[in-house]
């Protein structure tokens, strides 16, 4: 979409906008914050201390945990760099 589509949507919307994106940011929030559970994180560790004699099971599971950590370390990543980029751009929304 071209960039004075977009601003004049954005006019268009108003307050809705602001709701929208505030919305957005609060979402955002939540995952650059994002910690994994306590639980999760000793059984991954668990798991992984003793990976050279784990089961069949236990091993599709450690692998499912080291997944499951890296898709939301990377969506941390990725929400805290939106956030930054978001604060330069519309520093008044972060505030």
């Amino acid at each position: 979409m071209p960039e004075s589509t977009l601003i004049e949507s954005a006019a268009k919307a108003g307050a809705r906008f602001d709701s929208v994106i505030g919305q957005c940011a609060t979402a955002l929030r939540h995952l650059a914050d994002y910690e994994l559970e306590p639980d999760i994180n000793q059984r991954m560790r668990d798991l992984g201390e003793r990976k050279e004699s784990l089961s069949p099971e236990e091993h599709a599971e450690l692998e499912a945990l080291v997944t499951f950590g890296e898709k939301r370390a990377i969506e941390k990543l990725e929400a805290q760099a939106a956030l930054k980029n978001l604060g330069e751009t519309l520093p008044e929304l972060l505030r």
